[in-house]
């Protein structure tokens, strides 16, 4: 028994020494790769190509040095004959075919000298053609400037506006291409046109672009805090929510005036010291608690508006003129490293910081919207209607708090820990507004038409 053991392990071994030799050859024995990829994709086969000047490509994917050609015509060339390991893009050059018939050629693939593919290349005859490109434009309501660019075979081209001469002007043209603009859709509904581009010596060659102008966006009207100042310095809020306006807290700093501008009243903070802090007075409070119908509505996703001008010119110091920012949040400052404005939203778990790249002038006005999407996890600031940054989020909104539990936005001052006011502004606030939902770029760019 033991003889039959030690010669069972000295045959497996045997074996095991006989299979080790064998594994090294068996893998690094090389297969040659060559293969051709024809413009339709197919490995083989025609390639059929229409009569215009063009160019198509092939693909090479070698192991091995090649060579390519071609023959039957010397309409058709190869600007890339040759080429090594790895994948290569083959172009084969193609000429108008103004020959009044179809027209064939090969292009062959060799390793060495054995040829390892062919393709037969058929081009039609080239007819008369014309083509406006591109076939469907669609423009917003603002109004825009679009180029067509005409490609055909005819001596000349011309186009014809029909009804559209009223709202589409041509710009500019060239042998090729023809510029229009279009202003500002003020029409109340959307506009359609067709273009037909057409071959001066023979008009039934033609072409048609379609040109649509969108419907002027309706500005949004879901507010849930609209804040206006009264003539004796007091403010409520307009929205349906009738959120209370606590102006216990104004002093000789703030007053109120009517402006030309704006056909409204406005208020003025004019004490000149900014960014003060541990103030009892010289500012608005919004008071709500996150139990409200008023608070839901912020935490699923809302719009913020300011309209407002500063008495000086940026400085890189933190400002809130209207905001509910104490340990999360949301509302617009001028970020302190900068001076520009920025719009906050502390949302999970984290402030989203908007900067926009804009630093105010002192006395011009501007109109910002910041906007917070919960389901699709963005904030957007849109400052006098562009969009001027965008951040990505997720989780949930945190509403401010202080030491004292006390919740509010404040108009020309920020809630402070100690529930006084602090980050105070100097200048002007036309309107202070929050919005139900995330409001569209187009709802943003209305909202600023009707305050420019």
């Amino acid at each position: 028994m033991k003889r039959l053991t030690i010669l069972f392990f000295a045959v497996c071994g045997v074996l095991s020494l006989h299979s080790c030799k064998q594994v090294p050859e068996y893998y690094t024995t090389r297969v040659p790769i060559f293969r051709v990829l024809s413009p339709e994709g197919s490995a083989e086969g025609i390639v059929n190509i229409d009569g215009k000047a063009q160019s198509v490509d092939f693909t090479v994917l070698s192991t091995e040095e090649w060579r390519a050609e071609v023959s039957g015509t010397d309409a058709f060339s190869l600007p890339v004959k040759t080429g090594g390991v790895g994948k290569t893009a083959v172009p084969l050059v193609a000429a108008s075919n103004e020959s009044g018939a179809v027209r064939t050629g090969k292009v062959s693939f060799y390793v060495g000298n054995e040829l390892k593919n062919e393709f037969t290349v058929s081009q039609q005859e080239q007819l008369p053609y014309l083509d406006a490109l591109p076939n469907d434009i669609a423009l917003s309501a603002d109004g825009e400037v679009f180029t067509i660019t005409v490609d055909t075979n005819q001596s000349s081209w011309s186009y014809d506006l029909d009804d559209a001469k009223s709202w589409i002007t041509e710009t500019g043209r060239t042998e090729t291409t023809v510029s229009f603009e279009v202003g500002e859709n003020t029409t109340g509904s959307r506009r359609v046109a067709e273009i037909r581009f057409y071959a001066v010596e023979a008009p039934e060659i033609l072409s048609y672009v379609s040109v649509s102008q969108a419907i002027p966006a309706t500005p949004p009207t879901d507010c849930i805090l609209d804040v206006v100042f009264n003539d004796d310095r007091s403010a409520v809020d307009k929205s349906a929510l009738g959120m209370t306006v606590d102006n216990s807290r104004l002093d000789t700093d703030v007053s109120v005036a009517y402006s030309e501008k704006f056909g409204r009243n406005v208020a003025k903070f004019t004490n000149e010291k900014i960014a003060r802090s541990g103030l009892s007075t010289g500012y608005y409070l919004i008071p709500y608690k996150t139990t409200d119908p008023f608070a839901a509505k912020i935490a699923d996703g809302f719009s913020y508006e300011l309209v407002f001008c500063c008495y000086y010119d940026a400085t890189a110091t933190q400002v809130k003129p209207f905001s509910s920012t104490q340990a999360g949040g949301t509302g617009m400052c001028f970020r302190a490293k900068t001076g520009e404005i920025n719009f906050e939203c502390h949302v999970g778990g984290g402030w989203k910081e908007l900067y926009s790249g804009v630093l105010p002038v002192r006395n011009q006005y501007y109109h910002v919207v910041g906007t917070w999407d919960k389901a699709n996890g963005i904030c957007n600031l849109y400052v006098d209607g562009q969009l001027t940054a965008t951040v990505n989020t997720t989780g949930d909104f945190k509403f401010m708090d202080t030491n004292v539990d006390a919740r509010w936005f404040g108009i020309g001052a920020d809630p402070g820990a100690n529930d006084t006011g602090e980050a105070s502004f100097y200048g002007e606030v036309v309107i202070a507004r929050l919005y139900d939902n995330p409001m569209s770029a187009e709802e943003a760019k209305a909202l600023y038409k009707l305050v420019k």
